[in-house]
Protein backbone atom coordinates (compact mmCIF):
# COMPACT_ATOMS: atom_id res chain seq x y z
CA UNK A 1 0.00 0.00 0.00
CA UNK A 2 2.87 2.49 0.53
CA UNK A 3 4.36 1.76 -2.36
CA UNK A 4 1.35 2.58 -4.27
CA UNK A 5 1.33 5.85 -2.35
CA UNK A 6 5.15 6.69 -2.80
CA UNK A 7 4.00 6.28 -6.78
CA UNK A 8 1.30 8.55 -6.37
CA UNK A 9 3.31 11.10 -4.92
CA UNK A 10 5.96 10.93 -7.47
CA UNK A 11 3.27 11.03 -10.68
CA UNK A 12 1.58 14.39 -8.90
CA UNK A 13 5.13 15.45 -8.65
CA UNK A 14 6.42 15.24 -12.54
CA UNK A 15 3.21 16.08 -13.23
CA UNK A 16 2.64 19.28 -11.46
CA UNK A 17 2.79 22.59 -13.04
CA UNK A 18 3.92 25.59 -11.09
CA UNK A 19 3.29 29.71 -12.14
CA UNK A 20 5.93 31.97 -12.77
CA UNK A 21 5.49 32.98 -8.62
CA UNK A 22 5.34 29.70 -7.59
CA UNK A 23 8.45 29.11 -9.44
CA UNK A 24 10.65 31.78 -8.00
CA UNK A 25 9.12 31.21 -5.00
CA UNK A 26 10.25 28.12 -4.87
CA UNK A 27 14.11 29.07 -5.40
CA UNK A 28 13.62 32.32 -3.34
CA UNK A 29 14.32 34.57 -6.31
CA UNK A 30 11.72 38.04 -7.62
CA UNK A 31 9.41 36.64 -10.52
CA UNK A 32 10.66 39.49 -12.64
CA UNK A 33 14.19 37.54 -12.71
CA UNK A 34 12.36 34.40 -13.59
CA UNK A 35 10.72 35.89 -16.34
CA UNK A 36 13.98 37.35 -17.66
CA UNK A 37 15.33 33.72 -17.85
CA UNK A 38 11.98 32.94 -19.74
CA UNK A 39 12.77 36.06 -22.19
CA UNK A 40 15.93 34.72 -22.70
CA UNK A 41 14.79 30.99 -23.35
CA UNK A 42 16.49 29.46 -20.37
CA UNK A 43 13.24 28.54 -19.24
CA UNK A 44 10.38 27.60 -21.18
CA UNK A 45 6.55 27.50 -19.92
CA UNK A 46 4.57 24.53 -20.62
CA UNK A 47 1.54 26.77 -21.18
CA UNK A 48 0.22 30.11 -21.31
CA UNK A 49 2.60 33.31 -20.76
CA UNK A 50 3.84 36.71 -19.02
CA UNK A 51 2.49 36.15 -15.59
CA UNK A 52 0.24 33.11 -16.83
CA UNK A 53 2.96 30.55 -17.69
CA UNK A 54 2.82 27.67 -15.92
CA UNK A 55 6.04 25.30 -15.76
CA UNK A 56 6.64 22.10 -15.17
CA UNK A 57 7.58 20.77 -11.54
CA UNK A 58 11.18 20.12 -13.83
CA UNK A 59 11.74 23.70 -14.09
CA UNK A 60 12.83 23.95 -10.50
CA UNK A 61 15.70 21.56 -10.56
CA UNK A 62 16.93 23.41 -13.89
CA UNK A 63 16.49 27.33 -11.94
CA UNK A 64 18.33 25.98 -9.50
CA UNK A 65 21.08 24.92 -12.20
CA UNK A 66 20.76 28.61 -13.95
CA UNK A 67 21.27 30.45 -10.56
CA UNK A 68 24.31 28.65 -9.28
CA UNK A 69 25.74 29.13 -12.77
CA UNK A 70 25.26 32.57 -12.98
CA UNK A 71 25.57 33.96 -9.11
CA UNK A 72 28.31 30.94 -8.19
CA UNK A 73 30.05 30.45 -11.26
CA UNK A 74 29.71 33.65 -12.80
CA UNK A 75 28.57 33.02 -16.50
CA UNK A 76 26.85 34.62 -18.18
CA UNK A 77 23.34 34.13 -19.77
CA UNK A 78 24.91 33.11 -22.72
CA UNK A 79 27.06 30.77 -21.41
CA UNK A 80 24.13 29.22 -19.09
CA UNK A 81 22.45 28.38 -22.91
CA UNK A 82 25.59 26.69 -23.93
CA UNK A 83 25.96 24.83 -21.05
CA UNK A 84 22.76 23.77 -20.12
CA UNK A 85 22.48 22.92 -23.94
CA UNK A 86 25.49 20.64 -23.86
CA UNK A 87 24.00 19.03 -20.30
CA UNK A 88 21.18 17.69 -22.01
CA UNK A 89 22.83 16.81 -24.85
CA UNK A 90 25.46 14.37 -22.99
CA UNK A 91 22.05 12.93 -20.84
CA UNK A 92 20.36 12.03 -24.16
CA UNK A 93 23.84 10.47 -25.34
CA UNK A 94 24.41 8.79 -21.75
CA UNK A 95 20.50 7.28 -21.51
CA UNK A 96 21.36 5.94 -25.58
CA UNK A 97 24.63 4.48 -24.52
CA UNK A 98 22.39 2.85 -21.53
CA UNK A 99 19.34 1.37 -23.70
CA UNK A 100 22.24 0.26 -26.18
CA UNK A 101 24.37 -1.32 -23.54
CA UNK A 102 21.19 -3.05 -22.08
CA UNK A 103 20.03 -4.35 -25.79
CA UNK A 104 23.48 -6.11 -26.26
CA UNK A 105 23.47 -7.92 -22.80
CA UNK A 106 20.05 -9.45 -24.14
CA UNK A 107 21.50 -10.38 -27.34
CA UNK A 108 24.84 -12.18 -25.06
Amino acid sequence: MAHKTRESIVWRTDHAFLSLEDLADACGLHPGLVEQFVEYGLLEPSAGAGPRSLFPASAVERLRRIIRLKCDLGVNLAGIAVILEMRERLVGLQEDLARLQGRADEDE
